[in-house]
């Protein structure tokens, strides 16, 4: 009787432990379920809030341009420029700064105006402004760029006429002043020269497609010395046979600058300072990403141009959350590729900064030439990068490596350059740096280094006292 009763006992702790088990399951299953019906409801929550009071941006035609349909994308292929604006476009643009889509207009001659400019000049005096994106007004409205608000605060005797084309560097922005701009009879000319610019005139690959690359003589010889003897008679002689020479594997065509400018002049000289122009004309072609290259997100990442398309807490993800750097590890600075703007603010002389200072200061030159030739005033307008105004950003900056402090930069060593430079070669200079480093939060977009909507009113007003100061208006 003790056996069965032992063995009736263990069959009946078996059932309850089993019972148990299975109640636990059921008890786990139900909380799951109630767990995942409880996160869906949260979801369509916070998805009807964020449409309510805090729209996202979908994925649709103002998210971007594709190869496939180049329609909002604000250039085109230009052979003398490399690329140049659109004539009578009509785009917009996605800010996710204030999370709201800019519209961008251009005229019947490609410039971003809502309004005709005859090649006839009036009574008003005209001012010219050169530049890349920041004179262009990238993410910002047509009424909110900085030939709008100078033309505000200048008032109904002068006309303001912008430029501004993304991606531009000096030298195609004297080429677009010499091929289009004097056409305008310009009073004034100022350039709005930012820190990329140092790079982007030499540099092939920046940019939305190729373009003429600018150089001097005197490098020739360190940056081609296999196609070119190093001999300025054969560079000479290469110019003026008009040979193609093999230019980072495409076979180009090299000018002088002069040549250029003057095309009836059959006299040019060749010495260390002049300037060459690789690549003109241009041969058309698109970089990688850009144009007809550009991958559209529907096919670099199809579920998440889905979901972007519908849901404004997928694009609260995409856009905010994965952009957040959660890199804490310290690199070396000089063990990593180096920008040529960290390059540029390295304390002390460098041949690197020396010879894009001395560059920049030659393509300069040839604006202070041109202007007491055609008779207009030059002004060059300096805008500073993020890092070289804020002590946050240089801490920022800094706390990425273990090897260098402070001391191995100087931040504002480009104004300290063009504040001398620009002096000894008679060109009026206005320095933005002093005003993005006081009004820094008021300036600049938080998602990227460029002027907001009211750091492009404040330099406007700057610009103008400046300007009435130097008595140039």
């Amino acid at each position: 009787m003790e056996n069965g009763e032992k063995k009736e006992i263990s069959i009946t702790e078996n059932n309850s432990h089993t019972k148990l088990k299975s109640s636990k399951r059921k008890n786990l299953k139900k909380n799951l379920i109630l767990l995942l019906v409880t996160v869906i409801i949260m979801i369509i929550i916070f998805e009807i809030f964020l449409r309510l009071f805090y729209p996202q941006k979908l994925y649709d035609k103002c998210y971007e341009y594709s190869s496939e349909d180049l329609s909002n994308l604000e250039v085109e292929l230009d052979p003398n420029l490399g690329w140049k604006l659109k004539s009578n476009f009509s785009g917009c643009r996605y800010q996710p700064d204030t999370n709201k889509i800019v519209y961008k207009t251009h005229n019947s001659k490609g410039i971003r105006l809502n309004k005709e400019i005859p090649y006839e000049k009036g009574d008003k005096k005209r001012i010219l402004l050169l530049g890349d994106s920041f004179v262009y007004g990238f993410g910002v409205n047509d009424s909110e760029t900085i030939a709008v608000k100078l033309q505000e605060n200048l008032g109904e005797n002068y006309e303001v006429i912008p430029f501004g084309v993304d991606g531009y560097g000096s030298g195609q922005e004297f080429l677009y002043l010499n091929n289009i701009g004097l056409r305008y009879n310009p009073d004034i000319v100022i350039l709005f020269f930012y820190s990329n610019d140092f790079i982007e005139a030499r540099s092939w690959w920046m940019g939305f497609s190729d373009k003429p690359l600018f150089m001097i003589a005197r490098d020739i010889k360190f940056n081609i010395s296999r196609n070119i003897n190093e001999s300025l008679l054969d560079i000479q002689k290469a110019i003026v046979d008009k040979s193609l020479i093999n230019f980072i594997g495409l076979k180009v065509n090299v000018m002088l600058l002069d040549e250029i400018i003057n095309p009836n002049n059959k006299n040019h000289s060749v010495y260390g300072e002049t300037m060459l122009v690789f690549n003109y004309p241009s041969q058309l072609t698109w970089n990688k990403e850009y144009g007809i290259y550009k991958i559209p997100l529907s096919d670099e990442k199809p579920l998440s141009a889905f979901m972007l398309k519908y849901s404004h807490l997928y694009s609260l993800i995409y856009h905010k959350i994965t952009n957040l750097d959660f890199n804490i590890q310290k690199i070396s600075y000089f063990n990593q590729t180096r920008d040529g703007i960290t390059i540029l603010i390295q304390s002390g002389n460098y041949s690197y900064d020396i010879d894009r200072s001395f560059y920049s200061m030659t393509i300069f030159k040839e604006f202070k030439k041109m202007s007491q030739e055609k008779e207009f005033e030059f002004v060059v307008v300096n805008i500073p990068d993020k890092l070289f105004v804020s002590n946050e950003y240089q801490k920022k900056f800094l706390e990425q490596y273990y090897d260098v402090n402070e001391s191995f930069f100087e931040f504002r060593k480009m104004d300290r350059i063009f504040n001398v430079k620009l002096l000894n070669l008679d060109v009026e200079y206005i320095s933005l740096y002093n005003l993005a480093e006081e009004n820094f939060n008021d300036f600049y977009f938080k998602t990227d280094p460029h002027w907001n909507p009211r750091g492009i009113e404040l330099s406007a007003e700057y610009i103008t006292d400046k300007l009435k100061e130097k008595k140039i208006i």
